[in-house]
């Protein structure tokens, strides 16, 4: 029985993404990439790209790392510019990045302000105030902060115990990508791998929680099933 082929980084016009791929570009297709690139434009879609990472951060610095984040998820996700031209891409990708991080740049928060009105007359009576659905607003940002924190702590975890499906596990489930087969598919992974992972996921979580300043309880419950 003939070996299966090893998947290329191109299938016809489609850039699938090294996620896809499990493993990095060769240089030859990274020069191919560069060239689909430079025949998209790349240089003009940038700019583009980061002027609206600009419209949504108001700082240059962080502009410039949003692009940047984009640019690596576009070598990540893949691209195929059938369906959506370079500039929509990367522009969409900024977007989802900004959203990630839940900017607190003043756009964001007119961008919220403003949803809010809107909200409140479409819904009508009924809805909260303005300043209630404000304060749930911000409340939902500082959970969120708080969960970032968290997931860049797990995934120290992950990296020191050099967990690569949990890591994969990790960056798929932060692209809202839940379904284990979808994540097995799209690595080029077993699918057992994911779902032996989560025992070993549940124990990372455990040694998070015990290093957390007042979970004692939560270390000898982590020993105590060791």
């Amino acid at each position: 029985m003939d070996a299966p082929k090893p998947m290329t980084a191109f299938v016809g016009t489609l850039y699938v993404g090294t996620d896809r791929l499990g493993r990095p570009l060769t240089d030859p297709e990274k020069n191919d990439l560069t060239a689909l690139l430079r025949r998209h434009d790349f240089v003009g879609a940038s700019m583009v790209a980061l002027r609206f990472a600009f419209k949504l951060r108001r700082s240059k610095a962080a502009a410039q790392d949003l692009q940047g984040r984009a640019n690596l998820r576009l070598i990540r996700l893949g691209w195929d510019p059938r369906e959506v031209p370079l500039v929509k891409r990367l522009c969409r990708l900024v977007y989802s990045e900004h959203t990630n991080e839940r900017s607190e740049s003043e756009t964001a928060r007119k961008a919220e302000e403003v949803f809010v009105r809107e909200h409140a007359i479409q819904v009508g009576r009924s809805a909260p105030s303005a300043e209630d659905a404000a304060a749930a607003i911000e409340a939902e940002r500082e959970a969120a902060a708080r969960g970032r924190a968290k997931l860049e702590s797990l995934r120290a975890l992950f990296t020191e115990a050099k967990d690569e499906v949990n890591l994969v596990w990790l960056n798929y489930s932060l692209d809202d990508i839940d379904d284990l087969g979808e994540m097995a598919r799209l690595s080029g992974r077993d699918v057992k791998d994911f779902y032996l992972a989560a025992d070993r996921r549940k124990r990372h979580v455990r040694r998070l929680l015990a290093r957390t300043p007042g979970a004692e309880r939560a270390e000898a419950t982590s020993e105590e099933d060791e």
